[in-house]
């Protein structure tokens, strides 16, 4: 592969030539910075207290099966919002 050296103003303008491109490409770079993502979901009470009885479960038995704890931490979360 050939080595190609230039000076620090013609690699400048190879720049400014490459950005003014991409720029006259549309408005699309604009349009994206624009476009704001979609909110994410507001967690549910029930998926709140669910997550905080699966990390006691979680703690209080490490080896236990995701599947039992599930169970567990589903009739403790039902149990503590019935209050």
């Amino acid at each position: 592969m050939p080595t190609v050296t230039m000076t620090l103003e013609e690699y400048e303008a190879l720049r400014s030539l490459i950005s003014s491109e991409r720029e006259s490409e549309g408005a699309s770079l604009v349009e994206r910075e624009m476009v704001q993502k979609p909110k994410p979901r507001k967690r549910s009470k029930y998926n709140r207290e669910l997550s905080r009885q699966l990390k006691m479960l979680k703690a209080k038995h490490p080896r236990t099966k995701i599947t039992a704890l599930m169970k567990r931490a589903h009739r403790a979360t039902r149990k503590a919002l019935k209050r």
